[in-house]
């Protein structure tokens, strides 16, 4: 799985899936995620992808200057 973002509401973490699914075809196959996770007082929407080989796939987003980290 990779994390893509974590962002302050689910609509804005929605709009990047569409925006960097469309950008890179790569992802496309993907099956997208967004989990709420309390941090102190606030709620963040973490962008996650699942499927392929995920190592590969943050390799290649990073390459083209997006960020992201494999998670487990």
């Amino acid at each position: 799985m990779v994390q893509l973002g974590a962002f302050s509401s689910q609509a804005k973490a929605n709009a990047a899936w569409k925006t960097l699914s469309g950008r890179f075809s790569f992802l496309s196959s993907l099956t997208q995620s967004v989990v709420p996770v309390q941090s102190g007082d606030k709620t963040l929407y973490r962008l996650r992808a699942n499927g392929g080989n995920a190592g590969d796939i943050c390799r290649r987003l990073k390459t083209a200057g997006e960020s992201c980290s494999v998670i487990g």
